[in-house]
């Protein structure tokens, strides 16, 4: 595989996860510099460097991401952040119960990954919450999110959530259609390594 895209960035880890879950295809190997205290013009200066050593090597050919006008590695930037799904469209204030827990059983069944959380991903409402989807951004996963405290589209949920999981506390986090578990397990699942183990197929496990 040839080089596809030199870059700088100060955040090396989230970079490189972002890349490889959104291209895989184009991730085949890594060269990275990590510079202590770097200012602008030291990672610049290194950026430069590589690009002429890229540059004598490949007859004078950009990488594609370096291209003027490919803006695949850095697209993702401009990418509004995913919203919640929604159980009802919030008009009809006759859902009853057995409604929302029937919705519940095909909103897990239809997406690989569900979280019902309280609030958003972007700004949960709670610790637990937040760390529960911090955990699954941090192993670069497609998932869904429900608003437990949204009444209005999910009427009663966080009461119903609790007969349909057979679980007492929020947020619960589904895995093709089964209930993983609440924070506390979650959490657990993610420092043994096995949460990625589940949720990446073909990945090993490995202590966080």
């Amino acid at each position: 595989m040839e080089i596809q895209y030199i870059g700088i960035s100060r955040k090396i880890s989230s970079s490189v996860k972002l890349h490889k879950y959104e291209m895989p295809r184009y991730c085949g190997f890594l060269r990275f510099a990590a510079i202590p205290r770097a200012t602008k013009a030291d990672l610049q200066l290194l950026w430069k460097q590589w690009m002429q050593e890229h540059l004598a090597v490949s007859g004078g050919l950009l990488p594609p991401g370096n291209v003027r006008g490919n803006s695949q590695w850095s697209r993702r930037k401009h990418l509004p952040p995913k919203i919640n799904i929604l159980l009802t469209n919030g008009v009809n204030s006759q859902v009853n119960d057995s409604t929302v827990f029937q919705l519940c059983r095909e909103i897990v069944e239809s997406y690989n990954i569900v979280a019902f959380i309280k609030g958003t991903r972007k700004e949960p409402e709670c610790g637990f919450s937040y760390r529960v989807c911090a955990i699954l951004e941090e192993l670069s996963v497609d998932f869904e999110t429900v608003d437990t405290l949204d009444e209005r589209h999910n009427h009663n949920l966080r009461n119903v959530l609790k007969d349909f999981s057979d679980w007492p506390t929020i947020p619960q986090v589904y895995y093709r259609g089964s209930l993983l578990g609440g924070h506390d397990i979650i959490e657990d699942l993610y420092k043994s390594g096995q949460l990625k183990h589940i949720l990446v197929p073909g990945s090993t496990a490995e202590a966080a």
